[in-house]
């Protein structure tokens, strides 16, 4: 089964240019590929910087702290 989605251009442009990178022969594997793709975690791409976990949350509020 198959359907068809409407996108704009510079999308399908993109869309191409992963499918070449990604040798894929349909867009459903592309997107497959894109979903199942893992990305670490912010904490971890944070890490990389060597941020304490006290240092990032520092200025991170509640909602009743905001005015």
């Amino acid at each position: 089964m198959s359907t068809t989605i409407q996108v704009e251009n510079p999308t399908k442009e993109l869309l191409n240019n992963l499918k070449a990178n990604y040798n894929s022969k349909t867009y459903d594997e592309v997107i497959i590929a894109l979903v199942r793709k893992k990305e670490p975690s912010m904490y971890a791409k944070l890490s990389k910087d060597k941020v304490s976990a006290k240092e990032m949350l520092k200025g991170l509020r509640d909602k009743s702290d905001r005015k």
